[in-house]
């Protein structure tokens, strides 16, 4: 399965151990949508397969597409896989079942041509969720991407969340604020061919400067690691397709937002790291600066 973010208790692949507790941390949904092979509004009309691998049992169902949000024009039905039942469970399993209907945010296979997952815990939305679906869609659509070097662009995706009803509580003073925001930083691959870029935190790659409608920098706390960093791995060089998006980094947490207007945002990405035998094939290098604007009301 072609996953965008994993279990934080499984980050290179699949807990293993039956009936774990296992998190999911958060990704926003432009970037499982940015990623999908398919997203459609349709309805899981029958079963048509059953598949057997690793000692598990695998329901294949098939979608009857009613919208095409993203594939192409004609796409009639899909079919989606998802984890059977007996003889255990993950406490990652995501299940579906004949009759349900929704939208659709689906990944191929990687073993069988054909079949797909809906395997994150926003890839299926309810009905009612459509015109958010829809919004995010345009705002992935929409993203302020900076000058390409070496055919990689880095950009920004802004989530906000309204506080103007919380108390928050700041330096130990009350304050009022609209809303608190996270900037999720983003690559594209607008080359002709597969490129990695390499996500190693450890290494600051990402800087962020935020000003506010009144024109004054805010105070930014840049990410900071204490101690040894761990040795650079194969994990860390991430396969970049022509035209993919991949985050880097977990989002940037930003200052309270207290003012209404206009705010800009200005991101920078440096990577110097070099494949050496790790992979096959070259990771870019370079610097990368961008800026995002977005609104407060």
């Amino acid at each position: 399965m072609k996953k965008i973010l994993l279990p934080i208790l499984a980050l290179a692949g699949w807990l293993a151990v039956p009936n774990a507790n296992a998190s999911w941390a958060y990704v926003p949904l432009e970037l499982r949508m940015a990623g999908a092979k398919y997203i459609v509004v349709g309805k899981i009309d029958r079963i048509v397969d059953g598949i057997e691998r690793n000692g598990r049992t695998y329901d294949v169902g098939a979608i009857s597409v009613k919208q095409i949000l993203k594939g192409p024009k004609g796409l009639k039905e899909v079919k989606l896989m998802w984890p059977g039942p007996a003889p255990f469970a993950l406490s990652t399993d995501i299940k579906f079942r004949k009759g349900q209907e929704g939208v659709w945010i689906l990944y191929p296979d990687k073993m069988t041509k054909g079949v797909h997952w809906a395997s994150y815990p926003s890839d299926f939305q309810v009905l009612k969720n459509l015109p958010n679906v829809q919004a995010k869609l345009k705002a992935l659509n929409t993203i302020a991407w900076s000058k390409p070097v070496n055919g990689v662009q880095v950009g920004a995706i802004i989530e906000q969340r309204d506080v103007r009803k919380q108390k928050i509580v700041q330096n130990g003073k009350p304050i009022k604020a609209l809303a608190r925001a996270t900037a999720y930083i983003v690559l594209r691959n607008t080359g002709k061919a597969v490129t990695h870029v390499v996500n190693f935190s450890h290494d600051r790659q990402v800087t962020v400067k935020l000003t506010g409608p009144d024109g004054k920098a805010m105070p930014m706390r840049q990410g900071q690691f204490g101690g040894k960093a761990p040795k650079l791995a194969k994990h860390h060089f991430v396969p970049l397709p022509t035209g993919g998006i991949h985050a880097i980094g977990y989002g940037h947490g930003l200052p309270l937002l207290v003012q209404p207007g206009k705010y800009t945002l200005e991101i920078a990405y440096e990577n110097k790291r070099a494949a050496g035998k790790l992979i096959k094939g070259a990771a870019w290098q370079g610097n990368l600066s961008g800026e995002t604007v977005f609104w407060a009301k």
